[in-house]
C-alpha cells in the first residue's frame, strides 16, 4: 500500500466511515475485523489521517505505533470515530485496548479543526469519567482532563504498578506543584524517553 498525503482523492477501495457513520456528532464503532481487511484501504487512510495530524507536533512528529496506515489496528482493538461537520468523513477519533484491567484509552486522532479536536477531548473525558477505562496521560492532554474535566485518577502506587505491569519511578504530588489534589504522578521509560505521567481513569484492579 502506498499513503497519499492527500488521501480522500485516492478513495476507491473497500469500505470507508461512511459504511460505518451513524450519523452527524454520533460517536462509531469500527468493527476491528473490518481494519484488518486488507481491502479497506480506505478506512484505514482516513483513521490514520486523523492519528497523522493529533500526533504531528509531537517530538519526534507521530504515534510510536502507528507510523502508517499499514500500522492500523496493530494491537489496538478499539476503535471509534464520528464526523463532527456532516461530510461523512471521520473527524475524531478515540483508539484503545482491552486490557486485564479494562479498557485502556491508548491513541486518538482528529482533523485539525476546533470541531474535531473538542469532540475527541469530551469523548476522551466520558470515557474516563466510566468505570474500567483508563490511561497513562501526560503534558496538555492531561491538563485539561483533570482541570476542566475533573476526571478520577489512581494515587495508589501499588495500583498503577499492577496495571501496567511495567518499571516506573513514583513521584506522588506533581514535582511543580502542579494539581495538588491529584497524587499519582510517575515517570516512565517510554521507547527511550524519561516522561512524566499520571493514570486517569477508574481500572478495574
Amino acid at each position: 500500500m502506498i499513503y497519499h498525503k492527500n488521501w480522500k482523492d485516492f478513495l476507491s477501495e473497500g469500505k470507508s466511515f461512511a459504511d460505518f457513520g451513524k450519523g452527524k456528532n454520533q460517536w462509531t464503532e469500527i468493527p476491528v475485523t473490518d481494519l484488518r481487511d486488507n481491502e479497506n484501504i480506505d478506512l484505514s487512510l482516513e483513521l490514520y489521517d486523523l492519528i497523522a495530524t493529533a500526533y504531528a507536533n509531537m517530538k519526534p512528529p507521530g504515534h510510536f505505533d502507528f507510523k502508517s496506515p499499514e500500522d492500523i489496528p496493530g494491537s489496538h482493538d478499539i476503535w471509534s470515530a464520528v464526523d463532527v461537520d456532516g461530510d461523512e468523513t471521520p473527524d475524531a477519533l478515540r483508539v484503545g485496548k482491552n486490557k486485564p484491567s479494562g479498557k485502556k484509552l491508548t491513541a486518538s486522532g482528529h482533523d485539525g479543526s476546533r470541531a474535531g479536536k473538542d469532540a475527541y477531548v469530551a469523548k476522551t473525558a466520558e470515557m474516563l469519567q466510566t468505570r474500567g477505562y483508563y490511561a497513562e496521560m501526560s503534558k496538555g492532554i492531561a491538563h485539561l482532563m483533570i482541570k476542566y474535566y475533573q476526571v478520577p485518577h489512581v494515587e495508589n502506587e501499588e495500583t498503577v504498578r499492577k496495571v501496567l505491569g511495567k518499571e516506573i519511578q513514583w513521584i506522588g504530588p506533581h514535582p511543580d506543584g502542579k494539581y495538588p489534589e491529584y497524587n499519582g504522578w510517575y515517570v516512565r521509560d517510554i521507547s527511550g524517553h524519561k516522561e512524566l505521567k499520571i493514570m486517569l481513569g477508574t481500572p478495574n484492579a
